[in-house]
């Protein structure tokens, strides 16, 4: 089964890949297309936030995603090992899907077919505009140049704008609440009936299947209907009036850790809070020796106040890192893209032309810094107490730095589409070197050390600081500083790649 589920797994994004560049007709603008359904996919899938936590969209959006049901096989036989007849329902909604997206392309190919050969000639394309020379006159080339290639234009302006949309879908709940449980009571007492009543009106946790044997209790777990099994053990009110501790095991599902956390200490705390009532419950009779034992247990009560997210919510504080990222990576490719198609068209300096265009591609994403720093995190209820002004300082060195990087890779590819390949595959292990979906005293140093090559690394320290701590440009001086570095360094290799590519194509 698990050799099929992955052969159907390549058969559906080849299909969905194949579909999507014949729908779009241009290689370019099919690439971004599979981008923007490939990056977000980590979310949609469940890993970092739980399925059943998200809203009805993200839901509905993650069924259509051949990986969803393939991580379904793949936990159901490899981590759980269910039997096989349980992973039919996942296998056959991936077989589905293969299906369905070839069976798409294959009709869009045969419609092509007849449109082009029913087509005149092709006309020949017009010859290239010359450049415009200085900085002024590049800067007016680069944006027209964006406004008439589709593909860039889809990653410059397009993209910002529907990945502010999509990609916070999965995580807007914010909390997970209601995680279902099974709960075995092998004792059937008054007290195990308050211990289910306790967990069931929890908000971390509901009892969602109650079991007479621990094997129902297993096979609901190992269905994935349940994320824990709570047992109640016989004798467990005769061991509380007898004052002997009771031990009630507890089974959770630690294949996704947010889950297994959540779970875990919803448990912990309904039936903390239960032994608590049960204790202050017999101050009626000594109150003092009450008093007493639970000043003993728990000499000291802490009062928990969050602060820069009050809400606790996986949203508020994964999404604006993640927003820095998707800026980087869509300006990174545009940028690259641009740059092949510039240099075989360039006249006048190298340095007017890199600096020209760096401040053009800063110009056109001024909109989407606004939305992403300002707008959303205010929609999206985001904690939003940094300096509008400051953050659009850190900001500017960020974009520039970006766009001087792409400038400087772009320069070496001879096809517009080369880079938009490269970084797209650096984008998942980007959004894990950057310290929020793991922390950053845990990632190995080289790792660390090769993150620095890219702004967002800086960029996401210092702007998340800004606008979500509310620090100054004078706290998160190293990382203005280093973005400083950063840029100039790139502008140095800009002007160098374009010098040297253009000397190169002059000499044949």
């Amino acid at each position: 089964m698990m050799i099929i589920a992955g052969s159907l797994l390549v058969a559906g994004y080849l299909a969905l890949g194949a579909l999507l560049q014949l729908l779009a007709r241009d290689l370019t603008t099919g690439l971004s297309l599979a981008g923007l359904i490939c990056s977000p996919a980590f979310g949609y899938l469940g890993v970092g936030f739980p399925i059943l936590g998200m809203n009805a969209f993200a839901q509905a959006w993650g069924t259509i995603l051949p990986l969803r049901w393939y991580m379904a096989v793949l936990f159901g036989q490899a981590a759980r090992g269910l039997p096989v007849e349980d992973s039919a329902r996942p296998f056959a909604a991936l077989a589905a899907l293969a299906a369905m997206y070839a069976l798409l392309a294959i009709l869009r190919l045969r419609s092509l077919g007849v449109s082009v050969a029913g087509a005149g000639p092709a006309q020949a394309p017009a010859a290239p505009a010359p450049t415009p020379r200085g900085i002024g006159g590049v800067f007016l080339g680069e944006w027209r140049r964006v406004l008439v290639t589709r593909g860039a234009f889809s990653l410059m302006v397009l993209a910002p704008m529907i990945y502010g949309a999509f990609y916070p879908q999965p995580y807007l709940t914010q909390i997970l609440r209601k995680i279902p449980i099974a709960v075995v009571d092998n004792d059937l007492s008054d007290l195990s009936l308050s211990i289910v009543q306790t967990l069931d009106a929890s908000g971390a946790v509901r009892v969602a299947v109650q079991t007479k044997t621990p094997g129902e209790a297993r096979a609901a777990l190992d269905r994935g209907e349940v994320f824990a099994v709570v047992g109640i053990p016989p004798g467990t009110e005769r061991d509380v009036l007898k004052g002997v501790a009771a031990h009630i095991p507890v089974y959770a599902d630690a294949t996704y850790m947010f889950v297994f956390r959540s779970t875990a200490n919803g448990i912990a705390v309904a039936i903390s809070s239960l032994s608590s009532e049960l204790a202050s419950g017999g101050a009626r009779t000594d109150g003092g020796l009450v008093q007493a034992t639970l000043a003993a247990s728990s000499p000291a009560n802490i009062l928990l106040q969050p602060i820069f997210n009050p809400v606790g919510g996986y949203a508020s504080y994964i999404v604006p890192a993640a927003f820095v990222l998707i800026l980087q990576q869509t300006l990174l490719m545009a940028s690259a893209m641009l740059t092949v198609l510039w240099l075989p068209q360039a006249t006048g300096s190298a340095f007017a032309g890199v600096l020209g265009r760096a401040i053009a591609h800063l110009t056109i994403y001024v909109p989407a810094l606004a939305l992403y720093f300002i707008v959303l995190p205010h929609f999206y209820g985001f904690s939003t107490l940094g300096n509008p002004l400051q953050l659009f300082a850190l900001a500017t060195l960020f974009i520039l730095a970006t766009s001087l990087l792409g400038q400087t890779v772009g320069a070496w590819f001879t096809r517009p589409e080369t880079p938009i390949l490269v970084f797209l595959a650096t984008s998942l292990p980007q959004f894990f070197m950057t310290g929020f979906a793991w922390p950053r005293e845990a990632i190995p140093k080289p790792a660390l050390a090769l993150g620095h090559i890219f702004p967002a690394d800086l960029a996401i320290d210092g702007i998340v600081r800004i606008n979500q701590l509310g620090a100054s440009l004078s706290e998160v001086a190293h990382d203005w500083r280093g973005l400083c570095m950063t840029a100039m360094i790139y502008f140095v290799l800009a002007v160098f790649s374009a010098f040297w590519i253009r000397r190169r194509q002059a000499h044949g």
